[in-house]
């Protein structure tokens, strides 16, 4: 392949920056939120990405990211990243990480009990074949 020539084929989408803000000193023990933003021209404005992660959770599953939301916001080149501030702490102080903390947290469980009853079944299993 001559260099260059995968980008046209490929047609990458690209998503601009992204931010972790660490939402632990907020009182969310172990979560941080992955703010991806981009410049949609034909709007004039900044594309906000928000998703919320855990700092304990290695892998890439999808039970390790959940979606908050996505938003038009203003700023400039300057100023964009201390607006996505602004729009993390004022959705703290409104209580929305609460929902998909506690969201996050019952999916957690959902999947240790499942992995328990996996390995139960399985170990009976291999107690049945014995």
């Amino acid at each position: 392949m001559i260099n260059g020539t995968l980008k046209p084929m490929m047609k990458p989408n690209f998503k601009g920056n992204m931010l972790a803000i660490d939402l632990s000193k907020f009182g969310y023990k172990n979560y941080y939120v992955e703010c991806c933003y981009y410049f949609h021209k034909k709007k004039g404005k900044y594309s906000l990405s928000l998703y919320l992660n855990r700092n304990d959770l290695e892998d890439r599953m999808k039970i390790s990211s959940k979606g908050i939301d996505t938003q038009y916001i203003s700023g400039t080149r300057e100023t964009i990243v201390e607006n996505i501030c602004r729009v993390v702490h004022q959705m703290y102080l409104e209580g929305h990480f609460d929902y998909y903390v506690n969201r996050y947290e019952y999916e957690l469980d959902c999947f240790d009990r499942g992995n328990e009853l996996l390995e139960q079944e399985r170990l009976n299993q291999a107690n049945d074949n014995k």
